[in-house]
């Protein structure tokens, strides 16, 4: 009994090490490769929700926390990893408290507050390097609605993985 508890210990250790490290080389690649950076967030969050279904919640803040600090090491361009932190990994984790509610509409208010806390800190970031001149034909409030209607296709797409890891992936890896 207390060598399959080892075992299994041994093998959470390793999914998550294993998929920390890919959440941090996907963090990399976002601040090397020319295109695509959008999607490298969403991979490392991605990799980060495989760690929290497979080994749980702990392990899902301290992969968090060890991506978040590699990553800050690591990249060159610090403010890169900022969505990451703020928003994409941290959301990950959010994200499986709140669904845990398991009522639709409060579960909405809560993602959506979460996600323009998230918005409001990285718009205090970014506003410092983003000039005055860009919105003026664009206005402020339409981006917002736009990241509203943005968000809502992720967490739809968020939900949709997690499912198909669930229903798909993870049956077939752990019959192998």
């Amino acid at each position: 009994m207390e060598a399959d508890k080892h075992l299994n210990n041994t093998r959470k250790i390793a999914i998550a090490g294993i998929l920390t490290s890919l959440g941090t080389v996907a963090l990399i690649l976002e601040n090397i490769v020319p295109t695509g950076k959008l999607g490298f967030y969403v991979f490392a969050g991605f990799l980060l929700s495989v760690i929290i279904m497979e080994c749980g919640l702990t392990y899902g803040w301290i992969s968090f926390g060890a991506t978040s600090l590699t990553a800050f090491i690591l990249v060159p361009e610090k403010t890169a990893v900022i969505p990451f932190v703020l928003f994409f990994g941290i959301y990950s984790i959010i994200k499986n408290y709140i669904e845990r509610i398991n009522r639709i509409i409060v579960e909405l208010i809560l993602k959506f507050g979460f996600f323009n806390l998230s918005l409001y800190f990285m718009w205090s970031i970014a506003r410092h390097f983003i000039p005055e001149t860009l919105f003026r034909n664009f206005p402020v409030i339409v981006l917002i609605i736009l990241l509203q209607l943005v968000f809502f296709v992720f967490d739809w797409i968020f939900t949709l993985w997690t499912r198909f890891y669930l229903e798909i992936l993870s049956p077939r890896i752990k019959r192998q």
